[in-house]
């Protein structure tokens, strides 16, 4: 207190906030006189989030409740982030409760607290939603030859953490220096040196914690990979086109199946042309190339057509569609042109339909092209997926 009765406070604290009585005594009969000065201390923000640990486990489809408890003068106000993006809300709240439906939403979140005094203050909580393992496959189908290194992957995600097993033939592969299994953060691999064909078939990549098990299968194989159309196949004449391919194998190709026909118009599908084409090469792997003239299309006509690939092993899945076209044709904006989406299945041909082109193949045209023209054209109809569902039935059903 100073001589003129003043009152000093010098490295003010938190703590000094409150109200100060400056009280007078007089004589009698006045009685003594007050006056009331009250300090508010500024003070930046903290804050600490709830749960303290800053971690928070819930199962899906339970309620998330996590919450910062700020301190600060003036009022700290809260924001929140995630995934370095700030949540938008209605308000700014110190609370967050919402339902974990989505494994997405685990993470960390980050509250952050200002009142325009210091710097701001932050807090994370690290929210986990446990869930059953889910896979993913990139590759379902390896092409290997006998005597290479080959390589099965699947990422799994999954919390708790989920232990990894392979199976083929309905057992657990007996991993030994030949066959590894390796694990890198969630990406599971199985390694096959020295491939044997006696290695080839369906393998079970199986995840599974405590609330739940997920299966994933891919086919190790030997025979080759889809044919991929290049840039450089183009129109050659109104009524020839030129179609170039390369397939990854890492066996001979013993021939192709050249697969066409007339793009969808009025909502109708045409009827598939198949041609067998010889590889004319013995060319080891691991690409093979081929050109091919097609002769007698239509034209200014649009088509569609897909190549399949056999080597020792078989015959291969079916590349992706090709759109294409004679001179003349009109845009494919054209209202006169209906486009059809083509599903998954249509796409890649049912393995019966495989099986039937390589028990029933026979030779057409020759190695430098084919031609409607020529009475050798096969025509082919798709099996449907309703047969091959009954077909399924009918197998595994009771006895």
């Amino acid at each position: 207190m100073c001589e003129n009765n003043s009152l000093e406070v010098s490295s003010v604290k938190p703590e000094d906030t409150g109200e100060y009585v400056c009280q007078a005594s007089r004589p009698a009969p006045w009685g003594h006189v007050t006056q009331v000065h009250a300090i508010e201390v500024m003070y930046p923000p903290s804050v600490h989030p709830v749960p303290e640990s800053g971690e928070l486990e819930v199962a899906m489809g339970d309620e998330v409740d996590m919450a910062c408890v700020a301190k600060g003068v003036p009022t700290p106000i809260i924001s929140w982030r995630s995934k370095g993006e700030d949540l938008l809300l209605i308000d700014d709240r110190p609370r967050l409760r919402f339902h974990a439906d989505n494994r997405d939403l685990s993470g960390r979140y980050t509250c952050v607290a200002t009142n325009g005094v210091g710097q701001p203050a932050s807090a994370t909580i690290d929210l986990r939603v446990k869930h059953k393992p889910e896979i993913e496959v990139k590759k379902t189908w390896v092409h290997a030859s006998p005597g290479i290194r080959a390589q099965l992957d699947c990422k799994v995600i999954a919390w708790p953490d989920a232990k990894i097993e392979w199976y083929f033939n309905d057992e657990k592969v007996p991993y030994s220096p030949r066959i590894v299994k390796h694990t890198a953060g969630n990406d599971h691999s199985l390694i096959i040196r020295n491939t044997r064909t006696s290695d080839y078939g369906y393998y079970l990549c199986r995840a599974s914690n405590t609330l739940g098990v997920s299966d994933a299968v891919v086919e190790l194989s030997g025979v080759a990979n889809p044919a991929i159309f290049k840039k450089e196949s183009h129109s050659v004449g109104k009524t020839v086109y030129n179609f170039i391919w390369e397939v990854d194998s890492y066996s001979p190709i013993i021939e192709y199946q050249f697969w066409f026909r007339e793009f969808v118009r009025g909502g109708a599908r045409s009827e598939w042309h198949k041609l067998l084409i010889p590889s004319g090469s013995n060319a080891i792997g691991p690409v093979h190339a081929r050109s091919f003239n097609l002769t007698g299309l239509a034209l200014a006509t649009h088509y569609e057509g897909l190549i399949l690939s056999r080597n020792r092993y078989g015959w291969s899945r079916p590349s992706r569609l090709l759109r294409f076209s004679t001179e003349g044709a009109p845009s494919e904006d054209d209202d006169e042109l209906i486009r059809v989406e083509i599903s998954p299945e249509q796409k890649i041909m049912p393995e019966v339909e495989i099986a039937s082109m390589s028990q029933h193949s026979q030779r057409n045209g020759d190695a430098s092209g084919g031609s409607l023209s020529t009475p050798k054209v096969w025509g082919f109809l798709f099996v449907l997926p309703i047969t091959v569902s009954i077909i399924c039935t009918l197998n595994i059903g009771p006895a």
